[in-house]
């Protein structure tokens, strides 16, 4: 893949054009009103933030007249690479952007989809998302959750409490495998993103550029991944389970206490998988081990090996040395 940003780039696509007006791409602005304010607008969506009101509106030129550039650095939160940023907006939402293209799932659809099937999955709130395609890239607006990632949260979790948050993830990980597809999927019929299942993605496309597979039925897939190495493919079975597929520990929300999941996030790679993939890829790649600079090098594995040990208690096979035999092998 070849390095180039998007244009504009991602970590400009929020701008704060005033203490009360935010830009969002192409097509939305964000404004910030008094709760007791009878100010009319054609709201989309709206939130409570303390003693104010955010209201989401079609994009108005007449409203950022004599605003400028707007600035997209005071909100940032996060730089995902190339293709995505994240964003705070007020004290209690979280704004993702990311890369799009026709074809892909929107994470929000995802994330509604487990809410309504799998209640016992703790999810952010999604307050609002929509596609840009004049800028390439999809938003999505979630309520912040006030907890730490696992990573963060690692240090302060006695031996008992990294276990037991451990075994809750494999277990949210059994009820998602329960809903099971005949083909390698999105759950709206989408391709899948998952590159560590894929050839290699032509130095042409620009890295912002997300590269999907699919969808492809079991027999195509099988096909797809042998003819990909002269070593065998991992066995798996004919129904594909529907998996997260990226529970690394910086996508999962640990509560104030550090007994429990308080949310599960980043679902953009969710679809249906292979079932070996659900305990291999934690044992395998290494986006699932813990940040060395906040915990050491000594316990960098200990967040995979503990998720891979209670993915395999509830019956999910890892294969890993099949796995690194037949990526070593690729042609």
């Amino acid at each position: 893949m070849v390095f180039r940003e998007m244009e504009p780039p991602a970590r400009d696509s929020v701008k704060r054009m005033s203490p009360t007006l935010w830009a969002l791409g192409s097509r939305m602005l964000c404004v910030k009103i008094g709760v007791a304010e009878a100010q009319q607008l054609n709201t989309i969506a709206s939130w409570k933030d303390g003693d104010s009101e955010f209201r989401l509106i079609p994009r108005d030129e007449a409203l950022l007249v004599g605003f400028g550039e707007g600035d997209s650095a005071v909100d940032r939160i996060q730089e995902c690479g190339t293709g995505g940023s994240v964003f705070s907006i007020g004290n209690e939402a979280i704004c993702k952007a990311k890369s799009w293209y026709e074809g892909r799932q929107l994470e929000g659809t995802t994330i509604e989809v487990v809410r309504e099937q799998f209640p016992s999955v703790p999810l952010p709130e999604v307050l609002y998302s929509w596609n840009d395609p004049a800028m390439h890239r999809t938003f999505l607006i979630t309520r912040r959750v006030y907890a730490r990632t696992l990573n963060a949260a690692w240090p302060d979790l006695s031996a008992s409490q990294r276990k037991t948050i451990a075994v809750e993830v494999a277990s949210h990980c059994a009820s998602l495998a329960s809903k099971t597809s005949s083909k390698y999927e999105s759950d709206s019929g989408c391709g899948v993103l998952e590159y560590w299942l894929m050839d290699r993605v032509p130095m042409s496309v620009p890295t912002w550029w997300i590269t999907t597979l699919g969808p492809l039925t079991h027999s195509e897939l099988k096909k797809y991944l042998s003819s990909m190495s002269k070593e065998p493919i991992p066995l798996f079975g004919d129904a594909l389970v529907f998996c997260h597929a990226d529970l690394g520990p910086t996508n999962i929300l640990v509560s104030v206490d550090g007994n429990s999941v308080a949310a599960i996030i980043d679902w953009e790679v969710a679809g249906y998988f292979p079932d070996f993939w659900v305990a291999t890829k934690p044992a395998t790649v290494r986006a699932f081990q813990l940040d060395e600079a906040a915990v050491g090098p000594q316990v960098v594995d200990e967040w995979p090996s503990l998720f891979v040990e209670a993915l395999v208690s509830k019956g999910f096979s890892c294969q890993k040395s099949v796995y690194q035999a037949w990526r070593s092998g690729r042609i």
